[in-house]
This record gives C-alpha cells, sequence and structure tokens, in this order.
C-alpha cells in the first residue's frame, strides 16, 4: 500500500491527477480503518454499561448513585430492546400500552411514531400536526406519479423497441426498475405517519 501510494504521488500528471486524488481519498479512509472506530467506539459503551452493573451489584454507593446507575441500565437496555430512549414513566406507559393493544400494533409502530407520542399522566396519546398530513400526500403523490413513469418506461420499451435492439431493450426496463425501486424507498418516508394513524385509532378506543 505505501508503495502504491508512493508511485501516484510521484508519477500522475496532467488528466491521471483526478485518479491520484481518488486513490489517496480511498487510502485515507481505509488508513483510518473507521469500522474499528466504530468498534472501539461500541466497546467503550459497552465496558461503561458493565462497570455500571459492577457498581450497581457492589451496593457500596449511596441510594441517590444507585438509583442513578439503575435507570442508566435500564434505559439504556430499553433503548437497545426497542430502539426508543425514554424515561422511566413513559417506559412503562409505552409497554402497558403496547400489551393492552399488541394485537393491532407493534413495536415498531411505536418506535417510527414515537415523536408524535404524548403522554398525559399514564395516558399514551398521538396527533398529527397538518404539514405531516401535506407531507404524506406529497409523498404518496410523489410515488405514484414515479411509479406510474417507471410502468410507462417499461411497456414502452417493450412495445416500440425491436427485439434487435436488446442493449437499449434492457438499459430502460433497468431504469424503469430502479424507478420503481426508487419510489418505493421513497414511499418509507410516510411509515411514521401511518403508525402515529394507528396509535391515534387504538389510543381513542
Amino acid at each position: 500500500m505505501e508503495e502504491l501510494l508512493k508511485y501516484f504521488t510521484t508519477n500522475v500528471t496532467g488528466d491521471k491527477v483526478w485518479i491520484a486524488f481518488l486513490f489517496l481519498a480511498v487510502y485515507y479512509v481505509l488508513k483510518k480503518e473507521p469500522f474499528k472506530v466504530f468498534a472501539h467506539y461500541s466497546e467503550k459503551k459497552e465496558k461503561e454499561h458493565d462497570l455500571a452493573k459492577t457498581l450497581l451489584d457492589s451496593q457500596k454507593l449511596g441510594k441517590e448513585a444507585n438509583e442513578f446507575l439503575r435507570e442508566h441500565l435500564e434505559r439504556h437496555a430499553f433503548r437497545k430492546y426497542y430502539g426508543i430512549n425514554a424515561d422511566a414513566e413513559m417506559r412503562e406507559a409505552l409497554i402497558k400500552f403496547h400489551r393492552k393493544h399488541q394485537r393491532k400494533i407493534g413495536w415498531h409502530d411505536i418506535r417510527r411514531a414515537y415523536s408524535n407520542i404524548t403522554l398525559s399522566g399514564t395516558k399514551i396519546s398521538a396527533s398529527l400536526q397538518w404539514h405531516e398530513h401535506l407531507m404524506r400526500w406529497i409523498v404518496t403523490t410523489l410515488c405514484y406519479l414515479v411509479g406510474a413513469y417507471a410502468l410507462f418506461v417499461m411497456v414502452y420499451a417493450v412495445l416500440t423497441i425491436s427485439s434487435g435492439n436488446t442493449l437499449t431493450l434492457l438499459s430502460l426496463t433497468l431504469a424503469a426498475l430502479l424507478l420503481l425501486v426508487t419510489a418505493v424507498i421513497f414511499s418509507s418516508l410516510n411509515w411514521p405517519y401511518h403508525s402515529a394513524r394507528k396509535i391515534i385509532s387504538v389510543s381513542t378506543e
């Protein structure tokens, strides 16, 4: 790797300069080993949680410190398993709410709609703002338009392009499929909206 780096930095000229920059960028990323950085951060967090467990089990801390550590560990465990960062009251309310309505909603719905969920006393409720309704229809309309255009391109390619021009047919078909996939992915922006609607529906029963 070092020899390649030396070659590129001493022998590239003119139109090959951009290749050198690209190579240097890739080399920099690989040299920094970003995955190891993330792994190190994750390992550090796990060590902190293990230390908190050890301190809690030791019973050498005061009542307030033990309560703080217990809340820290319970919050971490809840976030790890359910993907939601919530305090003790909200966690208890969410668990009861899910247990009561588990046939109609799942934790994925609660997780997606969490920013729309509020806690009043011990009662879970959800709400949607006007701009969220507007955004839902904008996303839906765009997805339908992109999907319709993709199907049009696909039908056009099949009906008008001769069998001898296979490359053009395949290119248009691939482009249409990519547009369809894009529309499906873009539609995922509406998932939190639909989850919030489900929570609103079951919370008012």
